[in-house]
């Protein structure tokens, strides 16, 4: 009792300010009486409350996360539609590198590489942990189990393309790494046959449609949301039995960052669209955020650039043209430039990257950033006069990584990929460090229902991707967040 009792309270307190709307009449008070209230319906301001559409299921985002949480709700037979505030879906993550950390998926399988879900999350369950990220356990478990599961259907039933494995796990790369159909990057052959058999199944795609305000019913339900129609401004306020939260994270928000991300609020952010509206509207009914001061990821401006020593070979040096890290990752170069003040880097390169398993995202971001871009230089010196770096630093730092080549170990930094020499002729991109995917979001149950401060869950509200606190690095996690919200909502609606 007391529970509702204050969540009423804090929902009077919404009404009044206009963050919530009502659906007409009065809250219904603890006792069961008639409560006098700042109806939504009749704020100076703010048009009546008039549903003119409704769904089961309301998705607000087409996200990785948001599409995935479609997935088994539209399966299910329900009314499904699908919510974003751009004038197309996929969100973010049709930008991101499109890596997919999954064991055990029937793509891997058909390649040789075997996997088990379980025995990988034991693996990674003591990493989670040592990072003091035990909050929920069992959710974050079965994010992970539902990863590969993800793959599957997608696949399947979907028709979404990976990569063959058989493109890279001969060479080193890691085969725990779906990617897209052309390699990094070409999010199109997943998320585009993701959407279209959900819209075959009966889905709806609402484009342009920001999510503005909740709309709770007498008893302080939520029950709908208000939109505001960006290409012409009209108010659409949609009834809905079950609304779920996928709108991404809030790098973008800079009061956001700089009330909650101190440390980071001098970066720029990756892209302009992750506002935190999500954030905003889940505790504008009463839920709290969690984890909201861990670190975003940094990431260079050139994002999938990052990702290629994870499948060829790179040296990464600073302005100074002296190696600084190991080149065997995604995030630890553009943390180190951003702790260590250099400003920017370089990824060093050769035929062999241009060449390789990503050939498609390196020739598609040699030639978007030309402009970032030194080379062909045949020699060492012609590459450090191009990159106006000392031309002794930068033979120096060739000639003691070459040295760890030869003796099979890279002493100063420990890179195990790709550990191998670059020839002739060199190319180099330039990167600057940003901030791009933030970790903290709103506190939610097991089953990702939204929960207020004493825990107790908000009817009818869900959260998946980064919305939540502590989503992962990658786009699996998300998928996998959705997938669990999505069977929640099913199992919600069928009760």
């Amino acid at each position: 009792m007391d529970a509702t009792y204050d969540r009423r309270g804090f929902l009077k307190g919404a009404l009044a300010s206009g963050a919530v709307l009502l659906a007409g009449g009065a809250m219904v008070g603890c006792s069961g009486e008639k409560e006098p209230a700042s109806d939504g319906d009749t704020l100076v301001g703010f048009e009546p409350v008039n549903f003119s559409e409704e769904t089961d299921v309301l998705i607000i985002g087409t996200g990785i996360a948001g599409l995935s949480a479609a997935m088994d709700p539209v399966e299910a037979g329900f009314k499904v539609m699908l919510a974003d505030k751009r004038d197309t879906y996929g969100g973010e993550s049709f930008m991101a590198c499109g890596v997919m950390n999954v064991a055990g998926s029937q793509h891997q399988k058909k390649a040789g590489v075997e996997g088990d879900p379980v025995a990988s999350w034991e693996k990674y369950a003591p990493v989670i942990e040592k990072k003091g990220e035990t909050d929920d356990m069992e959710y974050k478990k079965n994010v992970y189990l539902k990863q590969t599961e993800w793959a599957d259907r997608v696949e399947a039933d979907y028709g979404a393309q990976f990569q063959p494995l058989e493109d890279y796990m001969n060479t080193g790369a890691p085969t725990s790494m779906l990617l897209p159909q052309h390699g990094i990057g070409d999010m199109t052959t997943v998320l585009t046959p993701l959407i279209e058999g959900l819209q075959d199944k009966g889905a709806t795609v609402e484009l342009n449609r920001k999510a503005t305000n909740f709309i709770i019913d007498a008893d302080g339900n939520p029950t709908g949301v208000r939109f505001v129609d960006q290409s012409n401004g009209k108010i659409i306020d949609v009834k809905a039995k079950k609304i779920v939260l996928a709108t991404g994270g809030f790098s973008c928000n800079q009061e956001m960052v700089s009330e909650f991300m101190p440390q980071q609020a001098k970066l720029c952010p990756l892209t302009v669209y992750s506002m935190g509206e999500g954030h905003e509207l889940g505790r504008s009914i009463g839920g709290v955020y969690s984890r909201m001061d861990m670190d975003s990821n940094r990431m260079s401006d050139l994002a999938q650039v990052t990702v290629w020593g994870y499948f060829g070979r790179n040296v990464q040096v600073t302005p100074m043209g002296r190696r600084f890290i190991k080149e065997d990752q995604s995030h630890d170069s553009p943390s180190a430039v951003a702790e260590q003040g250099f400003g920017y880097w370089w990824s060093i390169f050769d035929h062999q990257l241009i060449e390789g398993s990503q050939a498609w995202n390196v020739e598609t971001n040699m030639k978007a950033h030309a402009d970032r871009l030194v080379g062909p230089c045949d020699t060492l010196d012609d590459l450090a006069a191009a990159m106006d770096v000392p031309a002794d630093n930068l033979k120096a730092t060739f000639a003691e990584y070459d040295g760890y080549v030869d003796a099979g170990e890279d002493a100063a930094f420990g890179k195990k990929l790709f550990l191998e020499k670059l020839e002739a002729p060199y190319y180099a991109l330039k990167h600057f460090p940003f901030r791009y995917k933030t970790h903290g979001g709103l506190k939610i149950a097991t089953d990702s229902q939204l929960v207020d401060a004493k825990g107790e869950p908000i009817a009818n509200v869900y959260c998946c991707g980064s919305t939540t606190p502590d989503s992962g690095s990658d786009l699996a996690p998300n998928a996998g967040s959705g997938l669990v919200t999505g069977q929640a909502v099913v199992a919600s609606l069928q009760a």
